[in-house]
């Protein structure tokens, strides 16, 4: 535990951490941007400063044009109000949300690791990355304080927003390796994406161009798809012209973005032990690389002359030059492989011979999850060689097919997922994007066209005709699977961002009777009653999952139930459920609950009972498993 002198150091050394401050000289010098007003147009549109913000239907539109000061400055100016009740709040929070989700609320302790966590690992990232740009740390803040005095949002929540999440990445490769104190302290508190796309050209399309396809997902449902943003962006300093889908406030085009010259990337999240937080912060990478790149070899150039902090893959795809491939990036090394075939499809595991070691063995269902969503598109695209265009791209980013179990899903191991939080589809022939607009799974909404950065012009945008691409019938065709997913969501909500399990628990118990027949949804509740003191409850879910024909969820039940009979000093009792679990779990696929499982045998051999805290279970809710059993 953390005594009271590790609790002295904490207290010095973060003190310091919040109260960051956007420097006079740079107020100084951008003062006229303070006294322009937001004029509102008859057509419905606003313009600031050189900038402008459309609505086309559900979408955002900005065209922002200047330095990158100006830029940020009129983002945050233009979206001010819904920047304030979207993703950038939260996305600050996410640190301290994972934190205060597994760790006991101890009285000036769990502040001071988060405070450490913000330092060590959040302002570590920042502060590497300041290094690894050159060391001017005015002009890589530039966009930071510009978001910031924009929105009026503070800008330390505007710096953890940038860098938490993947602080929370380092954090997981930390705590899975060579854990500190604070580390092992967070018991896995951890965030994880899961992210779709596919690059399909030659064969595959009509004329042999590009159709891109990409699912971002991300567990900040409600927040980062409440209002989809679409920034173009126009440097006045010299660097081309590029484009994100994103959310209000997101003001980065690193995750997913196309620049003029036809380069398109999309980031993947990689669970891996290759992380620190002396990294380049990643999308700060990809974003230097829509700006300056002009070629697919000048954009490897580039991600081969950094290690980011933590491990992602990047799609990149040159649509001038019909190249494609993938980047894959850890701490440790930068692999690239040119795909020399007409479909790439990417989700979040490393692929190349050389990268696959550093794949993070998290839990049987993500490792599960991730290769299924990779082989269901696959098959769905090669069903659709010669045909696929835009409107069939949409089919694949839509598909609710589990195909590990055979069967409609609303849970796990589908291409579109309830964290499914933006969605596009890229078609070079027509130079067109189209950005589906709804809330999650928001590749299951419309999707609104809107012209590629090469051919945006904001002085005809308003008036230009533009068609939409509808979408699957799965509400109607199935109402049940659908209502249960917004509940799922709702429940996630309150547990991940409002930190109420015992609400969490009772809309689980709307989605068990909802869809009966899903173990995912009984694990997560049997979670949730334990977090909320309902151990009765906690058994009867977990018992649900021993009898429902998912291998890994049955096993789940077994060590669940065995860990409540060994907090209850039933041994005997406890020993079989965990006997079970050795004897039915695949030793190559259940490496980590099998760990867990010894490790309880062997303690329980030695003692009468065995302790439960909930407080400290690690689940992650996007994919109703644990980070750490």
């Amino acid at each position: 535990m953390i005594n009271a002198i590790t609790l002295i150091v904490l207290a010095l050394t973060s003190s310091h951490l919040f109260g960051y401050e956007t420097p006079a000289s740079v107020r100084e010098k951008y003062k006229l941007l303070y006294q322009t007003p937001v004029v509102n147009l008859p057509d419905g549109s606003r313009v600031f400063h050189r900038a402008k913000l459309f609505r086309r239907q559900n979408l955002y539109v900005l065209s922002l044009e200047g330095d990158p000061f100006e830029m940020a400055f009129q983002h945050g100016r233009l979206l001010k109000n819904e920047i304030a009740q979207g993703a950038m709040p939260q996305l600050a929070k996410m640190v301290e949300n994972a934190v205060r989700n597994v760790f006991p609320n101890i009285p000036l302790v769990t502040d001071l690791i988060i405070k450490y966590l913000y330092r060590s690992d959040t302002e570590g990232i920042m502060e590497y990355g300041i290094q690894s740009q050159g060391g001017d740390r005015e002009k890589f803040m530039l966009e930071a304080y510009g978001i910031s005095e924009g929105s009026e949002l503070p800008l330390d929540d505007v710096i953890h927003a940038a860098f938490g999440p993947e602080s929370l990445q380092v954090i997981l490769g930390k705590q899975k390796s060579s854990p500190t104190l604070f580390e092992r302290e967070i018991n896995g508190a951890v965030l994880r994406q899961a992210c779709t796309d596919f690059v399909a050209r030659g064969d595959y399309t009509e004329s042999g161009h590009f159709i891109i396809g990409r699912n971002t997902d991300y567990p900040l449902n409600g927040y980062f798809d409440r209002f989809p943003t679409v920034i173009y962006y126009h440097p006045s300093e010299g660097n081309q012209r590029y484009m994100a889908l994103t959310s209000a406030g997101v003001h980065n085009a690193g995750v997913v973005g196309t620049n003029e010259s036809g380069l398109y990337l999309g980031v993947h999240t990689i669970p891996s032990l290759e992380v620190s937080e002396k990294g380049t912060p990643t999308f700060v990478l990809g974003q230097e690389v829509l700006k300056t790149a002009r070629s697919f070899d000048e954009a490897i150039q580039i991600f081969q002359k950094h290690r980011t902090a933590a491990a992602w893959t990047y799609t990149l795809a040159s649509t001038e030059e019909n190249r494609v491939g993938i980047v894959e990036l850890s701490n440790d090394r930068v692999v690239v492989t040119e795909n020399r075939e007409d479909l790439l499809v990417q989700t979040n595991h490393f692929v190349s011979p050389e990268m696959q070691s550093a794949n993070l063995d998290l839990n049987a269902t993500v490792n599960e999850d991730t290769r299924a969503r990779q082989q269901r598109v696959r098959e769905m695209a090669k069903e659709r060689i010669g045909t696929l265009d835009a409107q069939e791209a949409v089919n694949i980013l839509s598909d609710k097919w589990d195909r590990i179990h055979r069967k409609m899903s609303s849970m796990g191991n589908t291409v579109a997922v309830h964290t499914t939080l933006s969605s596009l589809v890229f078609d070079s022939k027509d130079q067109k994007i189209y950005v589906a607009s709804g809330l999650a799974p928001v590749s299951l909404s419309t999707y609104i066209e809107v012209p590629s950065v090469k051919t945006f012009n904001p002085a005809t945008f308003s008036s230009e005709d533009f068609r939409t691409l509808e979408n699957s019938t799965y509400y109607t065709d199935y109402p049940q699977l659908a209502q249960a997913e917004q509940l799922y969501i709702e429940a996630k909500t309150a547990y991940d961002s409002d930190l109420k399990p015992k609400r969490a628990l009772e809309i689980l118990n709307e989605v068990t009777a909802l869809v009966p027949d899903h173990p995912a949804y009984h694990f997560v509740k049997g979670i949730m009653a334990l977090k909320s003191d309902q151990f009765d409850q906690a058994e009867k879910a977990f018992s649900q999952c021993e009898r429902l024909h998912y291998p890994h969820y049955q096993l789940l039940g077994h060590f669940y139930l065995g860990r409540i009979l060994a907090a209850a000093g039933e041994k005997e009792k406890a020993l079989a459920k965990f006997n079970l679990v050795v004897e039915e779990a695949s030793a190559e696929d259940e490496v980590p609950l099998l760990k867990a499982t010894f490790d309880n045998i062997k303690k329980l051999n030695q003692k009468s009972k065995l302790k439960l805290n909930p407080a400290t279970l690690a689940i992650f809710m996007p994919e109703a498993d644990m980070l750490k059993y």
